[in-house]
């Protein structure tokens, strides 16, 4: 599935950046993602052969009213081929090639406490000239970490937080 999200989500990337609703369709994308991340077994009775493709598809229509129809036809066209499964893989290949194209890098702190607004933005604007470009933060709180911050992007990550560098410490005193 992961192959036909990727090709879909670059599809409905293409079309909708030539038709210049790349940024309308974004924020419908990512809350099918989240939709799909809180409710898969919607996505799963799209695929479910016991319902008939009418109802389906006018079961789409009717949740996703509202939408742009390029979403909406996608989606037929996954439940016709009973590849529902791919959705979350379509929605993460869309914000990639956005990103791509927009010069954005999603980044996720991880830190023991809640940022606060003032860190935030210190953290942003070093992370803006470490990665060039725009950042999109995503924040968790994870009070295993101690504290510093663990940053995660672009497929690497920098751990800077207190528990791996007592770990650090720990291994060391070992030898």
């Amino acid at each position: 599935m992961r192959d036909t999200g990727r090709i879909y989500g670059n599809s409905l990337y293409s079309l909708a950046k030539d038709e210049g609703v790349e940024t309308q369709l974004l924020a419908q994308i990512n809350a099918l993602g989240e939709g799909y991340s809180e409710n898969p077994s919607l996505f799963s009775a799209l695929d479910a052969p016991q319902i008939s493709a009418e109802e389906k598809l006018a079961l789409i229509d009717k949740i996703f009213e509202g939408c742009h129809p390029y979403l909406i036809n996608t989606l037929k066209l996954l439940t016709e081929g009973r590849r529902c499964a791919a959705v979350g893989y379509m929605a993460k290949q869309y914000r990639a090639a956005y990103n791509k194209d927009h010069n954005i890098s999603e980044v996720t702190a991880i830190t023991a406490v809640p940022l606060s607004a003032a860190n935030e933005e210190k953290l942003v604007l070093k992370l803006k000239k470490l990665l060039g470009g725009e950042i999109s933060l995503t924040k968790k709180v994870d009070p295993s970490i101690l504290g510093g911050v663990v940053i995660r992007a672009d497929g690497i990550q920098i751990d800077g937080g207190l528990k791996s560098r007592l770990d650090e410490i720990k291994k060391e005193i070992v030898r």
